[in-house]
């Protein structure tokens, strides 16, 4: 008697393995997505970190800490983030200068989750601008190339000022207590409003005009916060964060002990759409936080759940806001 041997699968056998394989992926990937997720995040973290040590690096070799804009251990004016490269290991594209190096594409000033980065590069021209009439190109800029660098992280206006600052006698607030930088999307645009797009370039700024505009927390200027209202020069391609100023009376939630300095602070968006970012607001990467470097040195986490006023309280170095300042989850 001979016997039939099969030697395959029936349709219906491999239809089932194929059904198996196909839900053990589905179980995989969006693990997988949460693994790289979280590394991307662990990344970004780091990256604040080493800006961190950089700042603290760079205070204890010049005095002080870099300004927003201005000249900085070389006699040409640069920008906070090009006065930092000798600091982040960036000493060769430092020496080039801001105009020749504003092009560069550099890994810590970049975070992986940043769904607007790109290629890492911006194009700005003279019809690029759109806040107000004028070309937003920086004089100092003439070399005619248009390609600026990206950067996904915005540094704390409040903090470092016009003309930069001692960290520790100038943060009162505590060095633990207070945000130096923020995460930000390196591309913002939205539908309407003023300005309706703009980028974080860290080469960008120029020299704001002396004395009368220029925020370097002096004792006048903290006794007199009208002043500060006089400090509106910004565009939405310079990488800083907390400067959108208005005029008019305090909140009524301010509890500080010092006069409200500063206006119209708004807290983060949280993973906002791409085609509707705030230029001048901070992003988080994810819906649930966002990481900042604090003054210390330290990298913390906020809930998406932070008021205004906290966000607020928790940049103002000086302004006695300890007992509201918000801190990790």
């Amino acid at each position: 008697m001979f016997r039939r041997v099969r030697n395959g699968f029936t349709l219906i056998e491999l239809l089932v393995v194929i059904a198996i394989i196909a839900v053990l992926i589905g179980l995989l990937v969006p693990a997988v997505q949460k693994v790289r997720a979280a590394a991307a995040n662990a990344q970004s973290k780091n990256n604040l970190k080493q800006i961190g040590l950089a700042v603290h690096n760079a205070a204890d070799a010049m005095g002080k800490a870099p300004p927003m804009f201005g000249v900085y251990g070389s006699s040409t004016g640069s920008s906070f983030w090009h006065s930092l490269l000798p600091y982040l290991e960036q000493e060769a594209l430092f020496k080039q200068g801001p105009d020749a190096a504003k092009s560069a594409v550099i890994k810590t000033l970049q975070a992986p989750l940043d769904v607007t980065l790109g290629q890492g590069t911006f194009q700005l021209t003279t019809s690029t601008y759109n806040a107000a009439p004028g070309s937003p190109i920086p004089a100092w800029s003439t070399n005619g190339n248009t390609t600026w660098g990206l950067t996904s992280y915005a540094a704390n206006w409040m903090v470092f000022g016009d003309m930069g600052v001692q960290l520790a006698p100038s943060v009162t607030d505590g060095l633990s207590h207070t945000m130096i930088v923020s995460e930000h999307y390196a591309v913002c645009k939205r539908p309407s409003g003023t300005p309706r797009s703009g980028a974080m370039l860290w080469a960008y700024g120029w020299q704001v005009p002396q004395p009368s505009h220029q925020w370097v927390r002096q004792p006048s200027q903290l006794a007199t916060p009208t002043i500060v209202n006089n400090s509106l020069y910004n565009a939405p391609y310079w990488a800083r964060s907390l400067f959108v100023n208005s005029a008019g009376p305090s909140p009524t939630q301010w509890t500080g002990t010092k006069p409200w300095e500063f206006r119209c602070h708004k807290a983060p968006e949280f993973a906002p759409p791409v085609d509707n970012v705030h230029p001048y607001k901070e992003q988080a990467f994810s819906v649930g936080s966002i990481n900042i470097g604090m003054a210390d040195g330290s990298v913390v986490s906020l809930s998406s759940a932070i008021s205004d006023k906290n966000w607020y309280f928790i940049a103002s170095p000086n302004e006695g806001d300890i007992p509201d300042d918000p801190q990790a989850p």
